[in-house]
């Protein structure tokens, strides 16, 4: 058994009856495995004792032609080659269908054209009849323009047609490959087959999820889903797919220790500063099998069941049950697997940065087989919304489930204004007045959050005061993140002080406060 990459060689010369050509019907694709970017291809080509040159027709030319790399089994690769043709170009069965009716109805709008011609040439022959009844000519040119306004009339509505099938054609892009034949010279003494495997891009997956509370149960369910959709120019029928979390790269750098250089420089005569206008908010993303029949009734579709393997430096998610994914604009989930997990629910109230008062999740550590990817969240049967997923090593993992509006949050201020202290220092005090209070009609546990200040700047002092002690004063290894747990009844109201006092140099200017 051999394994080798690809070489680039110039044309040998074979007796034709040693040569054997195959399509890619004769090679079909039989692995995928789909990665963030890219799929990675498998396919076996069989060979004959005796050939000397396999050619293998019909391969899109859109991947790398030196990521090559083929197996042979029992017989010998000597050399390998490849052309590429604007000729037939190989696409996808969507692909290839949107282009045959772009064909017929280019075909149809001919020959309304033909039509409109023909009746035109008629009316110019008409006008120099001179002799034969004038009602025959007029029942003739009549007829002559009715044809006109109709092929016309016809002639828009193929054009729109046309419009629209190209518009879905370009949408999938997949057919615009150059087609790609790759030859094997080989050494055959017996039955044989290579096995090639090469990256394609135009492909991808991504994870999904669906996160579902259910606050009565205090249970979340987490289905874990694989959004998959591939571009490539070929449908990939009745394959085995494996989705991994690796990230294949072109060009691999060399990390290198350097040394490190620092410099001061004199300070520099004072700029005003103008502001600089928002840049243009960003347009949000958009975001874009084969089916076996039985002689009496289909069959049920078949869906992969995928089983998670981790690796040294990614996790791989792989199926034994074969699927089918076309080239095409569509987008395709596919289920991976649902657990049940119990939660510690909490509503969360950080006055400093909202009024409104959200609803957290608490759950233990997941493994690492979540990579990081779009989380949607339901709460009890309603969809709420959906945010980035990140599975971080963090002893417990948080979700927040949307607002709660029946924890109402008031902030009040006190005052805050700035005082000299003895000539060169400046005191700025900042009071303010948290109310929350509960409105629904059972108690409740609410967790206020308050981050003490810090300081940055050894010139710049700051202290704070509540009218409650803090129940915690660190939060996720964040120290001077302040916390209070109070349990509400209904209709019951906490108010806390805070005061944050701040002393600073007259001269200067500070930030944060």
């Amino acid at each position: 058994m051999n394994i080798k990459t690809a070489l680039q060689l110039s044309i040998l010369c074979i007796p034709s009856s040693y040569s054997f050509a195959l399509n890619l019907s004769n090679s079909p694709i039989q692995q995928v495995t789909l990665y963030p970017t890219l799929a990675k291809i498998e396919r076996t080509i069989p060979v004959q004792a005796g050939e000397q040159l396999v050619t293998l027709n019909g391969l899109a030319a859109n991947f790398n032609i030196d990521q090559l790399q083929y197996q042979s089994s029992n017989i010998e690769v000597n050399a390998v080659s490849h052309t590429d043709s604007a000729l037939d170009k190989p696409a996808g069965n969507e692909s290839s269908q949107l282009r045959n009716n772009i064909e017929d109805i280019k075909r149809k709008i001919s020959e309304q054209n033909s039509i409109i011609q023909a009746a035109e040439l008629q009316n110019k022959f008409l006008e120099n009849v001179i002799k034969g009844s004038a009602p025959k000519v007029r029942k003739q040119a009549y007829e002559a323009f009715i044809a006109i306004d109709q092929a016309k009339t016809e002639k828009e509505k193929l054009e729109q047609r046309l419009q629209e099938l190209e518009q879905d054609l370009n949408a999938i892009g997949d057919s615009e490959f150059n087609q790609r034949t790759l030859k094997f010279y080989v050494n055959a003494p017996q039955r044989g087959e290579i096995k090639i495997s090469y990256m394609v891009p135009y492909a991808r997956w991504q994870p999904i999820y669906k996160a579902e509370l259910n606050t009565q149960t205090k249970q979340i369910k987490l289905t874990r889903m694989a959004m998959i959709a591939q571009k490539t120019g070929e449908d990939w029928n009745n394959v085995k797919l494996a989705l991994s979390t690796a990230t294949p790269q072109n060009y691999v750098q060399q990390v290198q220790p350097q040394q490190w250089w620092v410099n001061y420089y004199e300070p520099e005569p004072v700029r005003p500063i103008y502001p600089v206008a928002p840049a243009p908010m960003a347009l949000a993303e958009m975001s874009y099998d084969e089916k076996s029949t039985a002689k009496a009734k289909k069959a049920p579709p078949q869906f992969p069941q995928f089983q998670a393997a981790d690796l040294n430096f990614s996790t791989e998610f792989r199926s034994e049950t074969k699927a089918s994914i076309p080239s095409s604009q569509q987008q395709i989930f596919l289920p991976l697997s649902t657990e049940q997990y119990a939660a510690k629910l909490s509503v969360w109230a950080i006055p400093k940065q909202s009024t409104q008062a959200t609803i957290n999740a608490e759950i233990s550590k997941l493994d690492q087989n979540w990579p990081s990817g779009t989380v949607k969240l339901y709460r009890d049967g309603d969809y709420i919304g959906q945010r980035a997923w990140s599975n971080s090593a963090d002893e417990a993992l948080q979700m927040s489930f949307g607002t709660d509006d029946q924890i109402q949050v008031k902030v009040t201020d006190l005052t805050d204004k700035k005082n000299p202290v003895k000539g060169t220092q400046s005191e700025t005090i900042r009071k303010q007045q948290y109310s929350v209070q509960n409105l629904h009609s059972y108690p409740i546990q609410v967790t206020i959050f308050e981050a003490e200040p810090q300081s940055q700047n050894g010139k710049l002092s700051t202290q704070s005061s509540y009218s409650f002690p803090p129940t915690a004063t660190q939060w996720n290894g964040q120290p001077n993140i302040n916390q209070w747990q109070i349990d509400l009844n209904p209709k019951q109201i906490y108010k806390l002080d805070i005061q944050h006092q701040f002393k600073y140099p007259s001269k200067g200017r500070t930030s944060g406060f």
